[in-house]
């Protein structure tokens, strides 16, 4: 490269976006307005309408947008396949500064000194995401002309999150959970409301085998009652409607008694009715924080008037109900650490999507048929169900065993 080149390339500013003429997106005034035009429309085309797929991007961007305005200064549409690997090797070990700065519990405001969206290194599977949201983008910005070359086009999608049937929550880890929450004292009224409320989502969890998309996108309507004519009975169900589920695939996950009254005791603490009512439009997770209400247009003021007409503020993110989820474990964790350590790191390893594999598990150790589980699940193909029975083993087992006329060995 001669001397001229270099001296042109080092006054270019490579935070200012260089999109090709005449593309497809309309005007935009930089890359990440572009972005916003791309999430749009994957908004419009996603099969379910509760927005969690677009809503999850925004988390990946804003990650995405922190790294090139603070750490390597280029923005996305001037990227080459050197700035795609060192933002891989950016997630692979984040420095320290690139933490979000916390007080205690409480972590640093979009607005505050020491933010970044990143509060934990992230993990393997954190990082194939956010890896695959940016080849989803710079995939549709080369298809709508906004950029010449994709600079991932070497790279692939990044592998996908595989089920590991292992990441499972014991039983009787869930339940001393559930007693360091039943045990857990109090003296202030919003203390009580998230006590039972994070009781509730761990019940939920483990009951219903919900995806976290699925409880945080849903209403208090979608505990229902059936009735069934023929035992002249009702029974409570969780409908998974197309709009949250996966897939926009609808299904209904019955109810059982313990889940019906820890929710009856949550509803209750938030000055709620002990039964959902019909098609009742209240966010199925909620803050003993208040927001705004305006009353004759004009706005109240006052929290305990607010908290009378029951406006409670909505936790609809994943993010809200794993930070939920994490504390509740580590809680217990610290509780175990000094008697049992293994177990102490295994609860801090788990997620809420453990809980999932958990209800998969125990309903195929019930007895219930793979379809049924399947089915309870939303899972498209029993393939996927199949993994937590760990069926080619035992098909090898089998296979081996009429081939050598004999048993294998057992216990």
């Amino acid at each position: 490269m001669n001397d001229r080149l270099v001296a042109q390339f080092q006054k270019t500013d490579l935070m200012v976006p260089a999109p090709q003429p005449d593309h497809a997106l309309g005007p935009v005034e930089d890359d990440w307005d572009a972005a916003e035009v791309w999430l749009r429309s994957v908004a419009r085309k996603s099969r379910s309408s509760s927005g969690v797929t677009a809503a999850t991007y925004r988390f990946h961007l804003a990650k995405l947008r922190w790294y090139c305005e603070n750490v390597r200064r280029v923005t996305p549409s001037r990227w080459s396949l050197q700035d795609v690997e060192a933002f891989k090797d950016f997630l692979a070990d984040l420095p320290a500064d690139a933490l979000c700065a916390r007080d205690g519990a409480r972590y640093a405001a979009p607005d505050d000194a020491g933010y970044t969206p990143f509060r934990v290194q992230p993990a393997a599977g954190s990082r194939s995401d956010i890896e695959r949201f940016v080849h989803a983008m710079f995939k549709a910005w080369h298809g709508t002309g906004y950029i010449r070359i994709n600079p991932m086009a070497l790279e692939g999608a990044g592998t996908r999150r595989s089920i590991n049937p292992r990441r499972a929550v014991d039983v009787n880890l869930y339940e001393l959970v559930l007693e360091t929450i039943e045990k857990e004292e109090f003296d202030k009224p919003a203390a009580r409301k998230t006590n039972l409320r994070d009781r509730f989502i761990l019940v939920a969890l483990r009951e219903l085998g919900l995806r976290a998309s699925e409880l945080v996108g849903s209403k208090m309507g979608a505990f229902q009652q059936i009735p069934d004519t023929k035992r002249k009975r009702h029974y409570w169900v969780f409908q998974v409607s197309a709009l949250v589920a996966k897939g926009g695939k609808e299904r209904w996950v019955p109810v059982t008694r313990t889940l019906l009254k820890v929710l009856e005791d949550y509803r209750v603490a938030f000055d709620l009715s002990p039964q959902p009512e019909i098609d009742e439009k209240t966010a199925l997770l909620l803050s003993p924080q208040t927001q705004a209400v305006v009353i004759a247009g004009k706005p109240v003021r006052k929290a305990a008037d607010r908290r009378f007409f029951g406006a409670w503020q909505e936790l609809t993110t994943r993010q809200y109900l794993y930070a939920i989820v994490k504390n509740r474990l580590k809680v217990t964790a610290d509780m175990l650490r000094k008697d049992d350590p293994v177990l102490a790191v295994r609860l801090e390893q788990a997620s809420p999507h453990w809980f999932r594999h958990t209800f998969a598990k125990a309903a195929l150790l019930q007895g219930q048929s793979m379809r049924e589980v399947a089915n309870l699940l939303g899972h498209k193909s029993m393939d996927t169900t199949m993994v937590y029975t760990n069926q080619d083993a035992l098909d090898s087992v089998r296979a081996y065993e009429r081939e050598n006329m004999g048993p294998a060995s057992e216990s």
